[in-house]
């Protein structure tokens, strides 16, 4: 009973000092995750795929990465642009999966990291630089570079399925 009326308390002093310090109160059952309102009013992303290696199979891998993003952003009405590599800050919002590997004697492993970056003007001196709005990471493993390859482009596709379905409940509230 005593942790119950500490955990009260604690949750009532937090929201009173949130509120003094003129921060908005959470608001609760909003249905919209926090990490995808940056993401509101876009209708567009270009593309880039990276992956820490530069081997010859790693570039066929780019293009299936690439290709399958831009289906699946095509059937969600979002359109897919070509990214410009030599001037990043005017392709934006950019979509970015990036791919790092971790192989080693009898290991296959990746992360697979989606980010988005877009223009940010930073006020003190009024210069957009491109900034990170949305993170995600997703784990992959195999037994060979194949079922590696395999599961980095299933990662892939379900990082970007899960973004859609974000974008999808932002348009709905």
């Amino acid at each position: 009973m005593r942790l119950f009326a500490f955990a009260l308390l604690l949750a009532t002093s937090t929201l009173a000092n949130a509120q003094a310090a003129g921060e908005p109160l959470p608001k609760g059952g909003s249905g919209v995750d926090q990490s995808f309102v940056k993401l509101r009013g876009v209708s567009f992303f270009y593309i880039d795929v990276k992956t820490s290696e530069t081997r010859p199979e790693d570039a066929d891998l780019r293009g299936e990465i690439r290709d399958a993003i831009e289906l699946e952003l095509r059937r969600s009405n979002i359109t897919p642009k070509d990214f410009n590599g030599l001037a990043p800050e005017t392709s934006t919002p950019l979509l970015t999966i990036e791919v790092r590997f971790d192989r080693g004697l009898g290991r296959y492993a990746a992360d697979v990291i989606l980010s988005i970056s877009d223009n940010a003007t930073v006020t003190r001196n009024k210069e957009s630089v491109l900034a990170t709005t949305y993170v995600q990471t997703k784990k992959s493993m195999g037994s060979s570079d194949n079922t590696l390859s395999r599961e980095v482009k299933n990662r892939s596709r379900e990082a970007v399925l899960e973004l859609i379905e974000g974008i999808k409940k932002l348009k709905g509230n």
